[in-house]
């Protein structure tokens, strides 16, 4: 037989075998269509000025507790958050931030397991001092599967109203994801 002959023999042979099982779809660890609880710790240098007194700075560890939609079918993150001190909440000179609530816009760039993420938003400090700023940060994540992940976290924030608020954080969370 020629080369020929063989090569037509060989592909028909082929054609007829069974095809084998199909090959699995790649993971996926975007967030689209999903939406889940956070729960974040984070240590914050906060520095409050009110008129007629000397600036007050403090370390405030806190407990952060989210809730992040995905609006636009992307991937990223609408946050609503509240940010509680893990520390006494006796202050009567009213120059901690104790409590404070956040609405923020997390963008993720990659679609892998390990990812990093900036986020935009605004902070407002409700207790002691009321006052409202923009916040941002940066970061880093990794997720274990389209429903749970990790990350650690830097951020930058500033209210003005009945204070005017500057704010450092450091964060570490963990979030869980459902459709």
């Amino acid at each position: 037989m020629t080369t020929g002959r063989l090569a037509v023999i060989a592909a028909l042979c082929a054609a007829c075998l069974p095809a084998g099982p199909a090959s699995a779809l790649e993971p996926r660890f975007d967030h689209r269509d999903e939406h889940g609880p956070f729960l974040e710790t984070l240590v914050a240098y906060d520095t409050v000025a009110i008129s007629g007194r000397p600036t007050a700075s403090s370390w405030r560890p806190a407990l952060r507790l989210a809730y992040g939609f995905d609006v636009a079918g992307e991937g990223n993150e609408l946050i609503l958050g509240v940010q509680g001190a893990l520390r006494s909440w006796d202050d009567p000179a009213r120059e901690h931030v104790n409590l404070a609530l956040d609405v923020r816009y997390r963008a993720y760039f990659g679609t892998e397991e390990l990812k990093t993420f900036f986020d935009a938003g605004v902070w407002v400090p409700v207790r002691s001092r009321l006052a409202a700023g923009p916040m941002i940060g940066v970061g880093i994540a990794y997720d274990f599967s389209r429903t749970s992940g990790v990350y650690a976290a830097g951020g930058f924030g500033t209210a003005f109203g009945e204070a005017r608020i500057a704010t450092f954080s450091a964060s570490i969370g963990a979030q869980l994801r459902f459709e």
